[in-house]
């Protein structure tokens, strides 16, 4: 699954400015990350900042 978001805040606290495209399997475990650049299909924008400290990480 793949969102959109403001900004991304990563583990080491950094903020990166996006907009950026979050990407998780279907269990909602994350799988990465990627700045936006335009039109992104079956992409859901959700806005904001998404924190992977709360976010269940692949192995």
């Amino acid at each position: 699954m793949k969102r959109a978001y403001h900004n991304i805040c990563l583990l080491d606290g950094t903020l990166q400015q996006g907009p950026v495209v979050v990407e998780t399997d279907k269990n909602e475990r994350f799988l990465g990350w990627h700045k936006l650049h335009g039109e992104e299909p079956f992409t859901e924008w959700i806005g904001g900042t998404f924190s992977m400290s709360k976010c269940n990480l692949a192995p």
